[in-house]
């Protein structure tokens, strides 16, 4: 049977597929930009998933423990990837971004609690897996919790209105996979826009659906050594593969 394709790689052919292809060829490539930053925000923001309603009253101070202990851990977690002076630097960013957005999390912890962080799903029949950074339970009105819905971190600004495209996409992969897990409908997901502090709730769409599906197909492809187009709009800009995909480019003009 197929390895099964990851939303992870559904993310990074939807940045560029030609990132994906020298994935696939052996070089580490991250689907979004790894910086010190990121990495610690990303960090804060998944132990939100553990604060009680009595922790949330002081966010502010919450938070900053928080910090304290991902100082403490990414060094351990991330090893040879990150380097603790730099992640000391960025923890002062880190410090002065939770306590700007402090009050949008007190207001979106009731949308993101109760959850359960870094869930690995799979399903064999649809080819798929992925963890998602998130699931938060949705409560009915007697109080208990009847559905679940798939929720991503991303650390970028969001856009005026809804959501990105990718992140669209990405949910529409989680969500799918969460039916397989559930044998429930899930039709609505969330991305948490860390930078801003902001939680939007985006419907999921058949078209989005569908449109996972192909992507899956393409990325089978792509495994197999097909070497795809490099779209005009690719973000070439630091990008790690470059050099190795501008050589390709330049042999492939010289034979086509």
């Amino acid at each position: 049977m197929a390895q099964p394709v990851r939303i992870s790689e559904i993310s990074l052919y939807l940045r560029c597929p030609r990132l994906l292809y020298f994935q696939a060829m052996g070089r580490r490539v991250h689907p979004e930009v790894e910086t010190p930053k990121n990495i610690l925000m990303r960090e804060v923001a998944l132990s939100l998933s553990e604060i009680g309603p009595e922790e949330g009253e002081d966010l502010g101070e919450w938070l900053r423990e928080a910090l304290e202990r991902a100082l403490v851990e990414v060094p351990a977690i991330y090893r040879e990837r990150i380097n603790p002076h730099d992640l000391q630097a960025a923890a002062e960013e880190v410090a002065a971004w939770a306590a700007e957005v402090a009050p949008k999390i007190q207001v979106s912890l009731r949308e993101i609690n109760p959850s359960t962080v870094e869930v690995e799903l799979r399903s064999d029949r649809l080819g798929l897996s992925g963890r998602v950074d998130r699931v938060v339970s949705r409560g009915a009105e007697d109080g208990s919790n009847h559905l679940r819905i798939p929720s991503i971190l991303r650390v970028d600004l969001p856009p005026e209105a809804g959501v990105w495209r990718s992140d669209r996409l990405r949910l529409a992969g989680y969500s799918m996979l969460l039916e397989e897990e559930l044998e429930a409908r899930v039709d609505r997901g969330l991305v948490e826009y860390l930078r801003s502090g902001e939680v939007r709730e985006v419907e999921i769409r058949p078209t989005d659906r569908r449109r996972v599906l192909r992507i899956r197909d393409r990325v089978r492809s792509i495994r197999e050594g097909k070497l795809p187009d490099r779209p005009r709009e690719a973000p070439c800009e630091r990008c790690p593969v470059l050099e190795s995909c501008e050589t390709r480019q330049t042999l492939a003009s010289k034979f086509f």
